[in-house]
């Protein structure tokens, strides 16, 4: 039950971030100490109540189909990882035994990554987002180094506390030295990534947001009409004015209409604005950022990752977008890693994401979007409708913020454009993350005894 409830609260829509460092330790406890007729259903239970505070969530988004499958697919992962920890644990093999949930998590958590719809969306990691030395790892190794060693510390303790008096002291060191060694580094990295490089001034954005338009305006004018004099009274030259997804549904003529409309506003005003559009066009719906730039032009992102159900009627993009440094995305999109090394491998210092959230999961989808910037080494703007319109740097750190209402909100800031050296992980990928999907069979092959027992040191 205490192991649950701190997976709840580590999966949370506003999660507690030292809830999932001590989250396996209970649980490990209590199924070593178990009989093992009874220890399958401890383990789905511990799993089943920290899915419990993201199943309204899933519901109201996916519907009771995909909400009850997510929940029993987490149910059953968290039961599979403790259990093959604790088979471990009972083999003396300690080592093993330590790095099961750890691993297991960081593994599954890649695969996620690469071939869920949903993208990283559920990671544990995201319960680190307020704790920024821990998050500079993702610059390594991406979100699957967070989640491995977050749980490598609650694994650590659950293991090391369930078997004391009976370990073999010889045993004990090396697991000591793995938790150690790679928790301090971690923070150690962290820390030191963080000193000397507090936000520095830079380009200048506003970003502008409403929840008080109920309905979609489908004409040029009538979108003028409602957000024209919050940009006029805030645009600047040099600056960018950035609006969130879908303010405006137009028909394809319409819109190339509006878009040289805006780019001549934005020449004369020598500024960029950045405008969410929904685009009708004869045979297909397409979800569009209009970026109108400075010298007259404009351009078309179309959104490539579109949320499961609820856009099913809409054609996704294929291209990213990167002008002068600066890329641009849309909501889900922020939800794929992959997506983000690709703009990274464009030299992207600066990233614009107009989004729409659902409310419940502002602070989390917002979080996402910044932890996308640590991984690739770019500052993130993000404007928000029904959500929380962020500015942070290249580090994750959040600049400035502000949740939308029912008034025509603003959110001024200055961005830093660092031209910083690429991130190590937009240059080798999920290394790190398939790593840890081969020890993860490994470990698999080792439990069905296709090793011998005494092929992995770290016996108690």
């Amino acid at each position: 039950m205490l192991s649950g409830a701190l997976l709840a609260m580590s999966y949370a829509m506003n999660p507690i971030w030292w809830a999932a460092w001590l989250a396996p330790a209970p649980v490990i406890v209590a199924t070593l100490r178990a009989p093992v007729a009874d220890r399958r259903q401890l383990t789905l239970l511990a799993g089943l109540i920290g899915g419990t505070s993201s199943f309204s969530y899933h519901l109201m988004v996916g519907g009771w189909f995909s909400a009850m499958l997510i929940l029993a697919l987490v149910a059953v992962a968290w039961s599979s990882a403790i259990r093959l920890g604790v088979t471990f644990a009972e083999r003396r093999q300690l080592l093993p035994a330590v790095l099961a949930v750890p691993i297991g998590w960081a593994a599954i958590d890649t695969l996620l990554i690469h071939v869920s719809p949903h993208g990283s969306a559920g990671s544990i990691a995201y319960s680190q987002m307020n704790a920024l030395p821990v998050i500079q790892v993702a610059s390594l190794g991406g979100m699957p180094a967070i989640t491995f060693v977050v749980l490598l510390a609650g694994s650590s303790l659950g293991i090391l506390w369930a078997t004391r008096g009976r370990i073999d002291r010889r045993g004990l060191p090396m697991v000591l030295v793995v938790a150690v060694t790679v928790i301090g580094a971690t923070l150690s990295f962290g820390f030191m990534r963080l000193s000397g490089t507090a936000p520095a001034p830079g380009l200048s954005v506003a970003l502008i947001a409403t929840d008080g338009i109920r309905s979609q305006p489908r004409d040029w004018d009538v979108f003028r009409d409602t957000y024209g004099r919050a940009i006029a009274r805030v645009i600047a030259p040099g600056m960018i004015v950035l609006l969130p997804e879908g303010v405006v549904r137009l028909p394809a003529v319409v819109a190339e209409r509006g878009a040289r409309s805006l780019a001549a506003y934005a020449a004369r005003k020598n500024a960029t604005i950045v405008v969410g559009v929904i685009v009708d066009e004869a045979k297909r719906i397409t979800n569009r950022a209009l970026i109108a730039r400075p010298d007259g032009s404009y351009r078309w992102y179309v959104k490539q990752h579109l949320v499961p159900g609820v856009e099913a009627g809409i054609t996704p993009g294929r291209a990213a977008i990167v002008l002068n440094g600066t890329g641009v995305a849309i909501c889900k999109d922020m939800h794929f890693p992959t997506l983000e090394r690709d703009y990274a491998g464009k030299d992207t210092r600066l990233m614009l994401v107009p989004a729409n959230d659902f409310a419940v999961d502002d602070w989390l989808t917002a979080r996402m979007t910044v932890l996308r910037g640590v991984e690739g080494g770019a500052s993130i703007a993000r404007a928000a409708r029904y959500g929380i319109s962020v500015v942070s740097d290249r580090y994750g750190r959040v600049i400035a913020e502000r949740r939308s209402s029912a008034a025509m909100g603003v959110l001024r800031a200055r961005i830093p454009v660092d031209p910083g050296d690429a991130t190590i992980y937009a240059m080798v990928g999920d290394l790190f993350g398939w790593g840890c999907v081969l020890a993860w069979i490994l470990l698999l092959v080792l439990r069905s005894g296709g090793l011998s027992r005494g092929s992995v040191r770290g016996g108690f």
